[in-house]
């Protein structure tokens, strides 16, 4: 291994004094190929920060959002939209909560349709106020 770094230190510096090296560094070329290095450096930082603005201004959104989400929670807790405030109100209304097992599907059956036009033409399904009635 140490034979090896040997070679390749003997080989690099020998690098440094061949004519194409010395050409480059002495001509226009060497200025043209740091520039565009130099400018390709900046524009990898300017990219980079436009990410992280970005990234900030979608944290700041997302910081937004959770706070929003907060208020409303509250808001709806402020409310007050439990379930025994529903069932008081239903209960209002004249609903009522029905036994477990009480309730079941109802087929129809083919004459149903019939029935139900019958009843809307005549006013059968209506209140007093117009509202519909089952």
């Amino acid at each position: 291994m140490p034979l090896a770094v040997g070679r390749t230190a003997v080989a690099v510096s020998g690098l440094a004094e061949s004519g194409l090296v010395r050409r480059l560094t002495r001509g226009r070329l060497w200025i043209g190929a740091l520039t565009t290095l130099l400018v390709g450096i900046v524009a990898l930082n300017v990219l980079a920060l436009s990410f992280n603005a970005s990234a900030s201004r979608t944290g700041m959104q997302a910081d937004a959002l959770k706070r929003e989400i907060s208020i409303l929670r509250g808001k709806l807790a402020e409310a007050g939209a439990s379930n025994e405030r529903v069932q008081s109100q239903a209960a209002a209304l004249g609903l009522i909560v029905p036994e477990p097992g009480s309730i079941s599907y109802v087929r129809p059956k083919p004459s149903d349709a019939a029935t139900a036009a019958k009843r809307l033409a005549s006013g059968g399904l209506t209140r007093s106020d117009g509202a519909l009635t089952p």
